[in-house]
């Protein structure tokens, strides 16, 4: 489905009803998930309707990303005001094309929380909740969180230089995804427990054995055997590998200081792929090691190459990738792409492209499920839900899908 959300009838102009029009637009200070506070921004339309929107922000940016800094959320809203905005008929479109050209001037984080706050106030009408969209969305499969390292290790966190070992459901029923992803979770905590501990960026963390990422992934494949559920899952790794790239290559900071040049690295990762059934592998380079890409896509078949911080969500460098075959598919991640509009056409691109698209939570995280209702209504193949175990804007937004696509239990 394309554009399936900024071309709905609540945001587009119909004969003989005018388009929403902004009466006024505030901003209150909000908690994000790691108790931070964070802008919230409040638009409200003459026709009475309210939105909120609030942006979630990543721990590790690419190099395409707006780096944080404050910007005083009165300046956003009077120039806003000044440049006509308030009043004006707009459609969701219209709104985020201004919005778009002030991304230098307003933060990109900025930008799309007053996209997201438009959009749920010309969006009030909820159909997922009635019954006359049953069976209209499907679920995607999940991602599920289950081994973190790097910097930022929180959930299961190991001594790992990646920061995400996640597991994919090769199933989209979500009543068995789920059941045996819980099981997967106790095995792993009941085995870490017993694990000897370093700190990591003053966090404690499990090691093994050995100082090696390796040792990460025999692990968490040795828990999917024991259980029987090797043939249910998908091992995928988050590299974030731009937090790993030297002047001379890449090094491994946290765990044994090993260096590789460009060519080396191509070589660790053909040999992970090759040995441990690695199928999908997100951001194994730098942004700008493109060669890198191209060979890791272009050698091998087993394991899809998908880039996150490589396109930051922008479709330009969707489209430019995918001619070049630098990847197999795209993270989509809304507040990357700025706006509504700007992420609905990023998902257009990659579709068109052949890229497959997984939607991703950001790391540090808002109450919205608006990533859900991206994903149910553009039919997306995969999403990156967030740590269920310790995040609970996770679960929120896992029952937003289970609100779009499973039927109620009972019913008159």
């Amino acid at each position: 489905m394309v554009n399936s959300l900024i071309n709905s009838p609540n945001t587009r102009s119909v004969e003989g009803v005018s388009m929403p029009r902004i009466k006024s637009i505030e901003c209150r200070r909000i908690l994000n998930s790691h108790v931070n506070f964070t802008n919230e921004f409040i638009v409200q339309l003459f026709n009475g309707e309210i939105g909120i929107g609030g942006s979630p922000q990543g721990e590790t940016t690419s190099i395409y990303e707006d780096k944080n800094i404050p910007i005083d959320p009165k300046f956003i809203i009077q120039t806003i005001e000044q440049d006509g905005y308030f009043g004006k008929s707009l459609d969701q479109a219209n709104f985020d094309n201004y919005l778009q050209k002030k991304i230098s001037r307003f933060g990109r984080n900025n930008t799309y929380g007053l996209s997201l706050a438009f959009y749920n106030a010309t969006n009030k009408t909820s159909p997922f909740l009635s019954r006359q969209n049953e069976g209209k969305y499907v679920s995607p499969h999940i991602c599920f969180n289950i081994l973190n390292g790097g910097k930022y290790a929180y959930t299961n966190p190991v001594l790992s230089d990646f920061p995400e070992y996640l597991l994919v459901s090769k199933t989209n029923q979500l009543t068995d995804a789920i059941a045996e992803h819980n099981e997967i979770q106790q095995a792993v905590r009941n085995q870490l427990i017993n694990q000897e501990k370093t700190f990591v960026s003053g966090n404690p963390v499990a090691c093994f054995s050995t100082h090696d990422n390796r040792e990460c992934i025999d692990f968490l494949l040795n828990i999917i055997d024991s259980l029987g559920f090797s043939e249910r899952f998908e091992l995928m790794i988050d590299a974030s590998a731009g937090d790993l790239f030297t002047n001379d290559g890449y090094q491994f900071p946290i765990t044994d200081n090993s260096a590789f040049t460009p060519e080396e690295f191509l070589g660790y990762w053909m040999d992970i792929i090759d040995n441990y059934e690695l199928r999908i592998l997100e951001d194994p380079f730098h942004e700008q090691d493109m060669e890198n890409w191209f060979q890791l896509t272009n050698s091998q078949n087993k394991c899809r190459v998908i880039g996150d911080n490589f396109y930051s969500s922008e479709y330009k460098r969707i489209e430019e990738g995918a001619a070049k075959k630098y990847t197999d598919g795209v993270i989509i991640k809304p507040n990357q792409a700025g706006t509504i509009t700007a992420v609905e056409k990023a998902i257009e691109i990659a579709k068109s492209t052949g890229q497959e698209i997984i939607t991703s939570h950001r790391s540090i995280s808002t109450e919205s499920t608006f990533l859900s209702t991206l994903t149910c209504k553009n039919f997306v193949q995969y999403i990156k839900i967030g740590p269920l175990m310790t995040d609970y804007s996770s679960v929120m937004r896992l029952n937003e899908i289970i609100r779009y696509t499973e039927e109620p239990i009972c019913h008159k």
